[in-house]
């Protein structure tokens, strides 16, 4: 714990309300602590706080229905663009460690659809999280020295039209084949 206290290494805190970010933005200011938010719906509405506390956010609500009845369906979709113009440090997540990080691209293509910059998607993805969780020096962008996980597609990778022709994990050529593709290989040509 002694870390954490010392203000040294980050604490993770769940939120979404506007109410409750700047609560905790004034509990890790007042007690000179280092934090992150996690969740964020309401992160831009609470910016100035954010950025005066140097407080970044992993957003990992894209794919979720808006909480108010009355919110516009696009409300979460446009959040990330709404962070990056108010200039808080931010990350997209899935939220999730199952399944669903595989649809992560999509999500940063979904905000880049709703005002975010093709750009800054795709580094919300990569080197702000890695910034954000203090690995940046090992992980997030393409340089020498840093393991080398890299994806080759034949487009734009945040579009779900999009194939991965190779995945490359620390350096090492993987085969993109599983059970789902044999099987589908197995019976695609049966009529």
């Amino acid at each position: 714990m002694i870390p954490y206290i010392r203000g040294e290494r980050p604490i993770v805190f769940t939120a979404e309300r506007e109410r409750d970010i700047r609560a905790i933005t004034k509990f890790v200011t007042d007690m000179k602590l280092k934090g992150m938010i996690v969740g964020g719906q309401e992160a831009w509405k609470a910016a100035d706080d954010l950025k005066k506390a140097n407080i970044p956010v992993i957003f990992t609500n894209i794919y979720s229905l808006p909480t108010r009845e009355d919110d516009p369906f696009d409300y979460l979709f446009e959040a990330p663009a709404k962070m990056q113009q108010a200039g808080i440090k931010f990350a997209i997540s899935t939220g999730d460690q199952g399944g669903e990080v595989r649809d992560l691209p999509y999500h940063a293509g979904l905000a880049s659809g709703y005002g975010l910059p093709k750009e800054e998607a795709l580094k919300a993805v990569t080197i702000y999280p890695a910034e954000i969780l203090g690995i940046a020096d090992k992980v997030g962008s393409i340089e020498a020295g840093k393991v080398a996980n890299i994806v080759v597609t034949d487009g734009d990778l945040l579009d779900p039209r999009t194939n991965v022709k190779y995945l490359f994990i620390n350096g090492r050529l993987l085969p993109l084949t599983s059970r789902h593709t044999e099987l589908f290989d197995s019976f695609k040509d049966r009529k």
